[in-house]
Formats: structure tokens, sequence, C-alpha cells
């Protein structure tokens, strides 16, 4: 087929309009974004001329539950069946289907830039702002036109707060919630934030119920998952009115929830991710979703979910975490060991004392290093105790490290006899064990650790006294 194509491709849940990327408060970009994720499908081309039945079929199958992880072949076999001669797709599992370009880089004209889109294409889609159709415009004469709010929020705000009637408190608040939804469609997230916040402010302090349930209604038909998630991300670069923000997100219960966890799994950075976390324990609302990411089949989101409960000490996830410590994947295993020392229960702590009694050195390893966020008397005793038999040589390791993170006095002690030459004829004490007990008192940093490294640095050992040097030197610019 010859003529021009639209081009809708994906990174990740991100969705792509010939090049351009749709606003993330665009709530129909992140729901493609999921299901062409769910059924495997990472670019759809569409003809100029595509036609309605094409349309119809692709879009019944995209809106049907996906099957995670099959490549597209579920998909395949629905069009197979669907046979539409004027869309093309390409799959996770290239071998589906012929290779297309990708062209997120060379972007091709949107419609009303350059490219004619004949009636069957723009029947039932509603224009937003940016787009321009020309064909057909007589078509759109028997709806009534949306009236687009000729003042900013402030100026709306203003006139609401001095408004007595009641239905002049409704035909503002909707204006500004109209405001917000096309605010939000051209990108303009912080003109949406302004109308939320507003919004939550005067449905609780409204100064009459007219206007608190104006506010109500308004705010129901705003604060969708798509927006919801365009607000959030303007957390980390809005701090100044990051209370307000929280305010907004806290009033959309689990959905407002949802929307920082799902950035918090997916920030990279981490200063955001700290003001992602920091707002969570506040937003208990979360807490179900974070449970029930634990029985996901992927281990990297059973895993985030893990860490996210323990640094939320959440203890009535306490149940969901201990079978975990038995899960197939090491890296989920470490984390719920992680989660559960945080959480600060007993029944935790003996769950990853027991991981001790494990066959494989690195699930040992892993209790060692979960222990060591816990800095009390009980972790010290129990690593000094596991120390004294361990015959890993990296388990011992692990043990000495973690004994200087926790750094209480026993602890201290118990480094300051590793790190000494050997007493006995018979002791084994090699240079790599020495070393690392001495990079576990620069960890600790206390005043009886720096002096037992000042004095190593006169150790009969040359790589001994090397190392005694460079952490005496380390600890002391840090102390």
């Amino acid at each position: 087929m010859t003529g021009e194509w639209v081009t809708i491709a994906r990174r990740a849940r991100r969705v792509f309009a010939n090049g351009k990327a749709l606003p993330d408060a665009l709530a129909a970009g992140p729901e493609l974004g999921i299901q062409m994720v769910a059924h495997g499908v990472r670019i759809i081309e569409i003809a100029a001329n595509a036609t309605p039945a094409d349309l119809l079929g692709t879009a019944r199958i995209l809106s049907t539950p996906g099957t995670s992880g099959d490549g597209g072949a579920g998909a395949k076999k629905h069009l197979e069946v669907v046979k539409p001669a004027s869309i093309r797709f390409a799959f996770e599992d290239a071998s589906l289907a012929p290779k297309l370009d990708d062209k997120l880089a060379d972007p091709t004209p949107l419609p009303g830039r350059g490219l004619s889109l004949p009636p069957s294409v723009v029947v039932g889609v509603t224009p937003h702002a940016g787009m321009q159709i020309v064909e057909n415009r007589a078509m759109w004469h028997q709806f009534k036109a949306m009236q687009v709010p000729t003042e900013d929020s402030d100026s709306l705000f203003a006139d609401l707060d001095k408004a007595k009637m009641p239905n002049e408190e409704s035909q503002l608040v909707d204006e500004l919630a109209t405001l917000a939804e096309l605010a939000s469609r051209d990108g303009r997230t912080h003109v949406l934030a302004a109308v939320c916040v507003g919004m939550v402010k005067r449905e609780t302090n409204g100064a009459s119920e007219g206007r608190r349930q104006a506010c109500t209604m308004a705010l129901r038909r705003l604060l969708r998952p798509a927006l919801l998630r365009g607000i959030a991300q303007l957390l980390p670069r809005k701090r100044e009115i990051a209370a307000d923000l929280e305010a907004v997100l806290v009033r959309a219960g689990a959905e407002g929830a949802d929307a920082v966890i799902d950035l918090l799994t997916e920030e990279s950075l981490a200063t955001d991710r700290h003001v992602y976390l920091d707002i969570l324990p506040r937003m208990q609302a979360g807490v179900p979703t974070l449970v029930h990411m634990l029985g996901d089949t992927r281990w990297f989101v059973v895993r985030n979910a893990a860490d996210l409960l323990g640094e939320m000490r959440v203890k009535s996830a306490e149940s969901a975490l201990l079978p975990l410590l038995q899960h197939t994947d090491e890296r989920v295993r470490k984390s719920a060991a992680n989660a559960l020392i945080n959480l600060g229960t007993t029944t935790g702590f003996r769950a990853v004392c027991e991981m001790f009694q494990a066959e494989s050195p690195r699930t040992r390893a892993h209790a060692a290093m979960a222990l060591a966020s816990r800095r009390d008397e009980k972790s010290t005793a129990q690593l000094r105790t596991v120390l004294e038999d361990e015959p890993d040589t990296e388990v011992q390791l692990a043990l000495l490290g973690a004994l200087g993170k926790i750094a209480t006095p026993a602890a201290v002690e118990q480094l300051i006899r590793a790190a000494e030459p050997k007493r006995r004829l018979l002791e084994r004490k090699p240079n790599s064990f020495r070393i690392a007990a001495i990079q576990a008192l620069a960890e600790a940093r206390t005043a009886a650790a720096l002096a037992a490294i000042a004095v190593l640095r006169e150790d009969k050992e040359r790589e001994v006294r090397e190392a005694a040097a460079r952490a005496y030197q380390h600890a002391s610019r840090s102390a």
C-alpha cells in the first residue's frame, strides 16, 4: 500500500505519535502504552486512508487483556482473523511480522500539519488544542461547542470567591475544570495542578455548601490516573508547592498513591526518588497496591514493592514479605530480608537470622547486610556469633562490613580484634581479612576505631600498613 502513514510507537510505556511524545496528562497516551505493552506491540502504522473496519477491529484487539511475555503472539493471532489491510504492526518478537522503521527520530506529519485525513478517519474523534482538521468541519455543527475559558485560573478563582449565586459558582467551577483539561492536553501540567489545588482547598473550606459540592464534582472529573501522574511529576520540580500537590494526591486516594508508586518505580534519579518516597508513608492508600505487587510474576516489580514497604515500615506487610525469603530470585530474597529488618518486628528478625543456616553463601551474606541496617546490640551479638564459625571468605567480609555499619561499641571491639595480627600460632587470619576489618573500622568512624587504625599504620605487613594509612586518612576527613 502506498501513501502517507501515521506511526504510533512506544518506548517502555511512553507513546509517540509520529515522533512526538504524547503528554502523560493526555489520558489516551498512558492507557494506549499499557495496552501496547500487554499485547507485545512496539509500533502501529495506520494508513491515511485506513478503513473504519480496520480501525475498529484493531481497537477491539488492543482493548482486550493481553498475554504478558508472549512477544505479541496472541495479538498476531487476533490480527490474522481481522486482517487489517491498512494497518501494520511490529511486535516485541520481531519474527512475528515484517520489520517496521521506528520513526521516533524522523517524525511524519500529524493530522492537520500536512496530512489530510478522509472523513472515515476523523469521524468520532474529538479534536483537541493544537490539532487543525479542516475537512468536513460542518459535521461538528451538530454538537454544542465547548466553552473555552478566556481567563486564567487566578482570575477565575477570584471570581468564584466573590460569587454569591449557586448557578454562578457552578459555572465558574466548570470553567476552571475545562481550563485544567485543556491545559493538561497541551502539556501545561502546572495549570492543571493549580486548579486542582485551588479546588481541594475550597472543597474543604468552601464558603457555601453549593461551592463545596461543585468542587467535589469537578475533582471527580479531573482526578483521573493520567492527570494525577502529571501532577505527581511536579513534586520534585515544584518544591515550593509540594504540600499543596501532596494534598491533591492524598485527596485522590488510591489512584493518587498509585501515580506516586508508578513514578517511584520508574525514576532513576536518586533525588527525585527521595521526594516520592518521602510522600508515600503519608499515603497509606498505596499500601494495598504495594502488597499486591509482591505477588507479581516479574522479579523487579516484587523487589521494588518489597523495598518500598520496608522503607515505609509497613508492619502489616510482614506476612506477605516472609515467603519472599524463599523466592527463586536472589535479588528478591535480598530486598525481602532488608524490608523485614526495617519493619523492626521480632518475627522478621528471627526469619532473617535463620538465613545464616542456608547452604548458599550469598544468602548468608544477604542476611548479614540486612542486619547492618538495624544498629543495635541484638544485631551485633548475632553477627559476632556467626563470624566466629563462618567458613566462607566472602561471607566473612560481609559480616565485617555489617559490623562496621552498625558501629556499636561491641561491634567496634570485634573489628579491632579482627584487624589485629594473629595472636596464636595456628590462628588463620589472611591479610584480606584484616584489611576488610580495617575498612569496616573506617566506616564506623568512632574514636576507638580511629585509634585502632592509627596503630595499624605501623603494622609489620606492608599491605596492612598501606590499607590502614588510606583508611585513617579517609576516616579523618569524613569525621
